[in-house]
């Protein structure tokens, strides 16, 4: 007891000397600001490890004269010699500078940006974090929501039922994607009211705009249900995400996709049921095999399961995770977006409708064995103008990712709409796909573009996207395509004063979000972020113009193209370079690594290509001239029978293709994540 109330007693003598003992430095900075009267527009100062700064992100329309200061790490803050306590009102940040702050016997540099010309958003989540939500795209968290357009609050801590991630290979990103949906049909941003809203972050396209120019040229086409837009200026949780989009989410509903909702029907039908939670079926165990199905074990189908029905064509990879779909028998993988949750009769119903459609566009005739023309079952018009909207803005996915149709009750025609995703366009994807270098604006892409089915497995084949095979293999499809393509060229040129206009005005939060997230590299320098901003626009609108220039005579009276078939085997070559009649072509060979075309027997290999599948037409050995004298020339594999008596090279070279296609296999799944 005594040694116990010695130490008290020298603990007591020692606190006067605490005044005298140096005070600890803060290691980091935490500002806050808020520039509305809300106060869930608050804005925390960001630190940017590449200059060592924090940055201050203050939203268009914010009043810098009058930003309310909040932090920690003392009673005081010092900036300029001005003295400021927690909840002053001050003027000392204006824009594009730069301040030395002190608080707590710290110096920090807080460098200050302001947008322009956009509105802002502000949400908090329930937990005052992201990590959550960051930690599984699925998590979803409640939040509250607050907008400011034009400087006035039009949505005030608005209740958010739900918050989440979204997206495939962008959720991989570090600037992340978001779904959120209200509670009750809202507007946002003057946007038709909805309940559910994506929020787009752009990571890979530095431009900002490519999404708004591919549903700016839909809309002049008039595609069904093109989603409108704004851009924005993303607060969560006080941090400054970036420059993000915000648009309207790909579903059936009311200002959306206006099409009889099965999902609903299905839980009329089926009173007090979890459709939810109820267990799924399919077809085929192999959910990789073609003609595979799945569904959900519904008890009761709805009257009417002829639609509505909006299906997404997708990567193999991200349809295995799925719950409702099919898989045609040439190899497309397409999800059900509604019903979600489908029933067997209905997974069957538009499986063997899409099929019937499929086996017609495949045909050389346009008929199918029922004898109906692949006309009688899509709006031919809405498929021209998806296709010349992808092609002219080089979608590397189009047709095979984020690829949507959907069809309507009692409606015999699939409509391809609406468009969605165009952050991978126009040259932003700077790579070689397909054979097909990206970055050259003056190629063919989306009719040659096909689905890759590579499981290592020899006998799958790997099968032409939707607007391929209709481009392949029918002649009205090619011709109404030329026909329509002046009208989206004149709409191009209508519609480029505004997307230079938007770029400009986008600039102020480019420079911001480019700060945020090292869009052109590590430079902190405004004026330098700027003039990069510029220049990746500016090559953006230069990439489209160069396109359809380069495209034009492809689209004429004159037009010709040669296509590559495996024909039993698998694999594709590409000529991708436009041409018109007369011109000469070098025949390909087999190709080499992920590019090459696979005979169907391992002791097989490339002897010649010909103009007949079957042989007897004009044959063409690798390294031939070919003049195009048709508006279409098909080219079929022809394979020969190597020595199996080589019994021992034969062997070991066998051994050591297995080897690497097995690498080549595990190759593409990891490229299929990031696509």
């Amino acid at each position: 007891m005594k040694k116990l109330l010695s130490i008290l007693l020298a603990a007591l003598m020692l606190l006067p000397l605490a005044a005298f003992l140096p005070v600890q430095a803060a290691s980091s900075l935490d500002l806050r600001v808020t520039p509305f009267a809300s106060d869930c527009t608050e804005i925390k100062a960001w630190y940017n490890k590449n200059d060592g700064a924090y940055d201050l992100f203050l939203p268009a329309d914010a009043d810098a004269s009058a930003l309310r200061v909040n932090f920690t790490g003392g009673d005081t803050l010092t900036v300029g010699g001005v003295t400021l306590h927690n909840g002053d009102v001050t003027d000392v940040f204006a824009p594009n500078g730069a301040y030395t702050v002190s608080v707590g016997g710290s110096s920090f540099t807080v460098k200050c940006c302001q947008s322009a010309n956009i509105p802002s958003i502000y949400i908090q989540t329930e937990s005052g974090s992201l990590d959550y939500i960051h930690a599984n795209k699925e998590n979803k968290e409640k939040a509250v929501i607050t907008t400011v357009e034009d400087g006035e609050i039009t949505l005030d801590g608005a209740a958010l039922k739900q918050m989440k991630g979204r997206g495939n290979s962008t959720w991989s990103r570090p600037k992340k994607p978001y779904n959120i949906k209200f509670d009750k049909k809202t507007s946002l941003l003057g946007l038709p009211k909805a309940k559910k809203w994506s929020l787009l972050a752009s990571y890979m396209d530095p431009s900002l705009i490519r999404n708004y120019m591919a549903m700016s040229l839909g809309t002049a086409l008039g595609l069904p249900y093109t989603s409108e837009l704004q851009h924005a200026d993303l607060y969560v949780n006080g941090d400054y995400l970036g420059n993000y989009i915000v648009i309207e989410s790909v579903e059936v509903g009311s200002n959306r996709v206006e099409i009889n909702d099965l999902d609903g029907a299905n839980e009329d039908a089926n009173p007090g049921v979890d459709i939810e939670a109820l267990s799924c079926g399919g077809s085929n165990s192999n959910i990789s095999a073609p003609g595979s199905r799945r569904w959900v074990n519904i008890p009761n189908d709805p009257e009417n399961i002829t639609g509505g029905y909006l299906m997404e064509f997708d990567f193999q990879c991200r349809y295995d995770e799925e719950v409702s779909g099919f898989k045609t028998n040439a190899g497309n993988c397409i999800t059900l977006k509604s019903p979600e949750y489908a029933s067997k009769n209905e997974v069957n119903y538009i499986a063997d409708y899409y099929q019937e459609f499929e086996d017609a566009a495949l045909s050389g005739t346009g008929t199918n064995a029922l004898g109906k023309h692949y006309t009688e079952y899509i709006d031919q018009e809405s498929f021209v103008n998806n296709y010349l909207v992808q092609e002219l803005m080089f979608s590397i996915d189009g047709g095979q990712s984020s690829f949507y149709i959907h069809k309507d009750a009692d409606n015999d025609k699939f409509i391809a709409a609406p468009l969605w995703d165009f952050d991978y366009a126009l040259g932003s994807a700077k790579n070689h796909k397909n054979t097909v270098d990206t970055t050259n604006p003056a190629l063919w892409y989306i009719n040659m573009l096909y689905y890759s089915m590579d499981d290592g497995n020899a006998s799958q084949v790997e099968s032409d996207t939707p607007l391929r095979m209709l481009f392949e293999h029918q002649a009205d499809f090619r011709a109404a395509s030329a026909a329509q393509w002046p009208v989206i060229t004149a709409a191009l040129e209508t519609l480029l004063p505004t997307f230079t206009q938007l770029w400009q005005s986008l600039s102020a939060s480019a420079v911001m979000n480019a700060l945020r997230w090292g869009t052109f590299g590590k430079s902190t320098d405004v004026s330098v972020l700027a003039n990069a901003y510029a220049s990746e626009c500016g090559a953006v609108l230069s990439f489209i113009t160069s396109r359809a220039a380069a495209l034009t005579p492809g689209f004429s009276e004159n037009r010709a193209f040669l296509y590559y078939e495996p024909n039993g085997g698998r694999g594709k070559r590409v000529e991708a370079q436009v041409h018109v009649l007369g011109d000469s072509v070098t025949v390909k060979d087999k190709g080499s690594g992920a590019y090459q075309v696979y005979a169907p027997n391992q002791y097989d290999t490339l002897d010649t290509w010909n103009t007949k599948p079957d042989g007897t037409g004009t044959s063409y050995a690798p390294g031939d001239t070919i003049v195009l004298q048709q508006e279409c020339t098909i080219l079929y594999a022809q394979y020969r029978k190597m020595n199996t008596t080589e019994t021992a090279g034969e062997r070991v070279r066998s051994f050591w293709q297995k080897i690497r296609d097995f690498f080549v296999k595990i190759w593409k799944a990891f490229i299929g994540i990031f696509n």
